[in-house]
């Protein structure tokens, strides 16, 4: 508890720093924009390419091929943009035009630029991200390097990028999907190396073994990408970091000039602080305006030199004097949008406990750790919180029982005014605690005694239909919720698995086998002989403050399991009704005879 006081007096601390400084700031965003309003146009290509295109696919391959060549690449972000841009691009060079067949921000764009007075070149009309992606590599016959990931991580492309530009690397999207035709590309090509990077479906890891491909996935975004900033610093000297959340396509981050760094929005993660007090990086660059918070974070915790980068210069055309500082152009990338809040704090009279209940509205799971000041009158009695990040299922309200002695020992707490000031930090992984809730709330007085007992039984894997199951019995006298879930070895990598979404109820007595799907090959089978299960449960379904951790042997059915099958009261009957028919019908053949 002591650490965790200590990490929470941190964060706090961060958080005043944020208004501090700001002249400095100030003068950093001026020095920026006056740097990157005098920068000259410079390409060594008699080309440039422009990309119309609302898939953000389109604009990364496009983008990547453009700094492959060398060329400049100016994308489009939205109708207004995109009678803008005109103006601002070069009339000395050739145009190559990128343009979606059906998801295009503007329509006939080439006629646009045409009558602007532009040389358009040549017009790729794109058939969709993935279908560009493989289009452009094939422009790039010299290319023998590559970097494999899944497209639905938007922040894992981002990660990649300057490495890849350093590196001379080609950015493969690959899924179950189109993994045959990604490999069918590669089979034509020479691969002298090929990384996969962050999570991809197994059946990618399986086509592309045959390359014995380097694979960064630490399953974490922050550590994949303090990873890949690594390996950038092995085959090129840094003195300066680019700083960005992931979210969005931007020139200087698409350069491959710097490497790029993962920031949260208002929290730096824990191993990203680290890695930049021994990187030896004296200067950062933070992209847009919504993370200057998180920069004032980074000075503060590692004495970087750090530059916002909020606009750009536009040129007048003919790369001559430029305009006044605009807005950076940046494409969003998907996303997840993380929600979460907490709905109700209560002390338990009965238990000691002040149960907080949080609410996940995204739709992913949600890691969290929270520290909670606890005020009586005004005045601070305690401070409790996580020793280790909680998880709330995605879409669901979870529950946390933390003890408080302290309260117990105030007088008459019915008529005392008593408060909850909750700090959280919160992301899509333990590791990646990169976002901030901060809620104060009225204290409850309750009185309740979770009276609730389960035992878990047994763990079935159906190979024919791949579902997991976990039996679960209520072995107490009332009735209870419960969710199960499982540690599993897949591929090789641990990974924990919700059986359900929603806490399952149970009667006094009761039993029940809720099943998961989850593919499993024979050699993760052999992996996961005996199979960690935890189960939360209790009286309350918002309120799961009891838990079971049990290690069982997981059996094997080809299709169904005699056991559960003899369990089930319905298909019991079905069999005593077959029985009973093939009973008679065999008695009236024995009559006739």
């Amino acid at each position: 508890m002591d650490a965790l006081k200590n990490d929470t007096t941190c964060k706090k601390e961060e958080a005043k720093l944020l208004g501090r400084s700001l002249t400095q700031q100030l003068i950093c965003i001026l020095i920026v924009a006056c740097i990157v309003a005098s920068m000259p146009a410079a390409c060594a290509e008699e080309e440039q390419m422009v990309i119309n295109s609302g898939d953000w696919r389109d604009v990364y391959s496009s983008m990547m091929y453009a700094n492959l060549r060398g060329m400049p690449a100016s994308f489009i972000t939205d109708a207004p943009h995109a009678t803008a841009l005109p103006n601002y691009l070069d009339k000395n060079q050739d145009i190559l035009l990128v343009e979606a067949k059906t998801s295009p921000f503007f329509a006939n764009y080439e006629g646009t630029l045409t009558t602007a007075g532009f040389a358009v070149s040549d017009t790729y009309k794109s058939p969709g991200g993935m279908g560009a992606n493989l289009h452009f590599i094939e422009e790039l016959p010299d290319i023998t390097n590559f970097i494999v990931l899944d497209d639905s991580y938007g922040y894992n492309a981002i990660s990649v990028a300057p490495y890849a530009v350093k590196s001379r690397s080609w950015v493969l999207f690959a899924d179950h999907d189109n993994i045959d035709e990604v490999s069918g590309f590669l089979g034509g090509r020479t691969v002298n190396n090929l990384l996969i990077y962050g999570r991809v479906d197994r059946q990618v890891n399986d086509s592309l073994s045959t390359y014995n491909p380097e694979i960064v996935d630490y399953g974490d975004r922050f550590d994949n990408n303090i990873a890949i900033t690594k390996k950038y610093q092995d085959i090129a000297e840094v003195s300066q970091i680019v700083f960005t959340n992931g979210e969005f396509i931007e020139d200087e981050i698409m350069s491959g000039r710097e490497p790029v760094l993962f920031i949260g929005t208002n929290v730096i993660p824990e191993q990203t602080v680290d890695y930049l007090n021994k990187s030896g990086i004296g200067t950062g660059v933070v992209i847009g305006n919504d993370l200057t918070d998180a920069a004032s974070m980074i000075t503060a915790r590692t004495g970087m030199h750090i530059f916002i980068k909020f606009g750009q210069g536009r040129g007048g055309g003919g790369g001559g004097a430029f305009s006044l500082v605009e807005t950076l152009d940046e494409f969003p990338l998907p996303k997840y949008d993380l929600v979460m809040s907490v709905v109700s704090v209560d002390y338990n009279q009965g238990t000691g406990g002040l149960e907080v209940v949080y609410q996940n509205d995204a739709n992913i799971d949600i890691f969290s750790k929270s520290a909670v000041s606890i005020f009586v009158d005004g005045a601070q009695v305690a401070t409790v919180g996580d020793e280790e990040a909680i998880v709330t299922i995605e879409g669901t309200t979870s529950g946390v029982s933390y003890d408080c002695p302290e309260l117990a020992a105030q007088p008459s707490l019915e008529s005392a005014n008593i408060t909850a000031e909750v700090y959280t930090v919160f992301g899509e992984s333990e590791r990646s605690l990169n976002r901030l809730l901060q809620q104060t709330l009225g204290v409850g007085i309750i009185t309740f005694v979770d009276k609730s007992s389960i035992d878990a039984t047994e763990v079935l894997y159906t190979k024919k239909t791949e579902r997991l199951s976990v039996t679960i019995t209520n072995t107490g006298d009332v009735p209870c919720y419960v969710r199960p879930g499982v540690l599993l070895r897949i591929s090789g990598r641990e990974q924990s698995y919700n059986v359900v979404d929603d806490p399952i109820y149970l009667p006094a007595g009761g039993s029940e086998s809720p099943s998961c799907r989850i593919d499993m090959t024979d050699a993760d089978i052999a992996d996961n002989r005996i199979v960690p299960v935890h189960v939360s449960y209790g009286d309350r379904e918002e309120m799961l403050g009891k838990g079971l951790d049990k290690d069982l042997s997981m059996e094997i059915a080809t299709m169904f399991n005699t056991k559960q099958l003899l369990a089930n009261p319905a298909i019991l009957a079905g069999l005593a009704a077959v029985i009973l028919v093939a009973a008679v019908i065999l008695l009236r053949r024995r009559k006739r005879q």
